[in-house]
């Protein structure tokens, strides 16, 4: 699964001329609260505007399973960014949000988006359903 992901990356890369970025190698997929979180994919963009900022879109592709008994809930609110200057960013509402509950069995896909500041690098991707990070996943820029 991660040369899958490397490998889209890499195409995007090429045919884009962005830079990559990859999460950390060990384990794409965590078990919290009785649901398997996978990250699916990553990538950066440049954001194209008048003011040419140098901002960046962070995008990361999320799988939530069910797989207990009971309905489980997943969305774009339970994540956050964690950067390099130790600041932590809430996802970008203007590109488009996903959430939702479903039953055992059920699984839920959404991409979740992050813009950041010119010289802002990501670090860690945050799994924060309430007030504690309950997964992480390391980021670099490559």
């Amino acid at each position: 699964m991660l040369q899958q992901i490397n490998q889209i990356v890499k195409i995007k890369k090429e045919t884009n001329e962005n830079k990559s970025v990859t999460v950390s190698a060990n384990d794409h997929t965590v078990t919290v609260d009785n649901m398997k979180i996978t990250l699916e994919n990553s990538d950066v963009s440049k954001v194209s505007n008048k003011n040419d900022s140098g901002e960046k879109v962070y995008s990361f592709k999320v799988k939530g399973e069910n797989v207990s008994n009971d309905q489980k809930g997943l969305g774009t609110t339970d994540f956050v960014l964690k950067t390099s200057d130790g600041k932590t960013v809430a996802p970008d509402y203007s590109y488009a949000s996903f959430g939702d509950s479903f039953e055992k069995g059920e699984s839920l896909t959404g991409t979740v988006y992050f813009v950041l500041k010119k010289d802002i690098k990501p670090t860690e991707l945050q799994y924060k359903p309430a007030d504690d990070v309950a997964a992480t996943w390391e980021v670099k820029e490559k």
